[in-house]
């Protein structure tokens, strides 16, 4: 039985009404007990200070006056949920397979590596210059109606499919 429950939590893909309404729960609780709005991106930016804690960055020192906040601990959380969904399906262990992209691909790993390091910089470049990511904007901003975030969501929407799609036609050959 317990086996069961597990299996249903951390390998069986949840049903999206069940992760719309434990983020749709995150957001308020969020609120209440810190007053602030859910978002990955300025985690990261608490990482930076962290990992290089004597660098003189004036906009770390600025944006991120707190160096553990929740966000660290949230980024640890998404991490580690991750490899317990892998040691549950009795795949733990790092790898470089992304799917179908490695399988059509076939890049060595390095290559792999270096490709996808390169976009999460330019990710985080743009969340930095959206002045957030995807989750504090599309959760957070448009369920507050910003126009700001409804706007930058549409944008990371754009910006996907393009994204996407070129990668499908230049790099897998138009395979769907």
């Amino acid at each position: 039985m317990i086996s069961t429950i597990l299996e249903s939590i951390f390998i069986d893909p949840w049903p999206f009404w069940a992760g719309g309404i434990i983020i749709g729960l995150l957001v308020p609780m969020l609120y209440y007990f810190y007053n602030t709005a859910l978002g990955v991106s300025t985690g990261y930016g608490n990482l930076v200070k962290i990992f290089l804690p004597a660098r003189h960055l004036q906009w770390i020192k600025s944006k991120f006056p707190e160096t553990y906040s929740w966000r660290v601990y949230f980024i640890g959380g998404i991490i580690l949920g991750g490899f317990i969904s892998s040691v549950f399906s009795g795949n733990a262990g790092f790898t470089a397979e992304m799917g179908s992209f490695t399988a059509i691909i076939g890049w060595p790993a390095l290559a792999g590596a270096v490709y996808f390091f390169t976009g999460g910089l330019l990710l985080g470049l743009g969340a930095r210059m959206a002045g957030g990511c995807t989750s504090g904007h599309s959760i957070h901003g448009t369920a507050n109606l910003h126009i700001s975030s409804i706007l930058a969501t549409i944008m990371f929407l754009i910006g996907g499919f393009i994204s996407a799609n070129l990668i499908r036609i230049t790099l897998m050959g138009g395979v769907w």
